[in-house]
């Protein structure tokens, strides 16, 4: 009878077994990857950062990059995204009043800033085709085709017609301009030949090593280009919030500005 017992209750132990140790095997309910959706323009950035957390912890980011009001559309037809890194008040108000972010995890993260880009070779051709001729927007803006974002399709635009006016610049540099839809067009211009400055982010330049700063751009000739951080109610990975911690962290910041952005308090 004794013996029925204990083998009765060896049998209970070993069919509960597997439920017990089931949570040690499964440190996750979901994938622990981080899925972000950010600008465009911060690919490389983020990519970059992605990858030193990924170095740093095992866990994987997925990078997903659109302009914010298209990735607040998706996010609001419940497209996966943990973290979204936006750009504008207008727009981080505007995900708010739609419940498409956590408010208590909106946070500034970095400002970016305008700049007129070259290429390389560009720069070294018309050198030799014209050695005491200046290369930037000053001497070109209106004699040579520059790349400009149409001021009422995106941010870049429209700050950077108001960067040009101020430098009195705007009406020479647009009556020669290759109008794009943002700046990831208009370094493909640059890239291809088809112009020869580009009106572009910092970190455009930064993400191309053939690129070449002629002109920056007085931060005071325009409003400034914050993005701002926050998760997403539809975030499912465990590690979002910690991500968004490590692109905050002070150790990163000398990583950031050679992307082309400042960290903000």
């Amino acid at each position: 009878m004794i013996s029925d017992i204990r083998g009765l209750a060896l049998s209970l132990l070993l069919m509960l077994a597997p439920a017990a140790i089931a949570p040690a095997r499964a440190d996750y309910v979901v994938a622990p990857d981080v899925v972000v959706a950010c600008e465009p323009t911060l690919r490389h950035a983020v990519t970059d950062l992605g990858a030193a957390w990924r170095k740093q912890t095992g866990i994987p980011v997925r990078v997903f990059t659109s302009p914010t009001s298209a990735l607040l559309e998706q996010i609001s037809h419940r497209a996966r995204s943990d973290i979204i890194i936006g750009a504008g008040e207008a727009a981080s108000n505007a995900a708010t009043e739609r419940q498409l972010i956590k408010p208590e995890t909106l946070q500034p993260l970095w400002r970016n800033q305008l700049v007129v880009a070259s290429t390389a070779d560009e720069i070294a051709k018309a050198k030799s085709a014209s050695p005491s001729r200046a290369h930037d927007l000053a001497a070109l803006a209106g004699h040579a085709p520059i790349a400009l974002v149409d001021p009422t399709t995106a941010l870049a635009g429209a700050e950077g017609k108001k960067a040009l006016q101020a430098l009195g610049l705007w009406e020479a540099a647009s009556s020669r301009s290759v109008g794009v839809v943002d700046t990831a067009d208009a370094s493909f211009l640059l890239t291809e030949g088809k112009v020869q400055l580009a009106l572009v982010y910092a970190t455009d330049v930064a993400a191309d090593p053939a690129f070449v700063v002629t002109d920056r751009l007085p931060a005071s000739s325009y409003a400034p280009l914050v993005y701002w951080i926050a998760q997403t109610y539809n975030a499912l990975s465990p590690n979002a919030e910690k991500f968004a911690a490590f692109l905050r962290q002070a150790r990163d910041q000398e990583r950031l500005h050679a992307e082309g952005l400042e960290v903000l308090p």
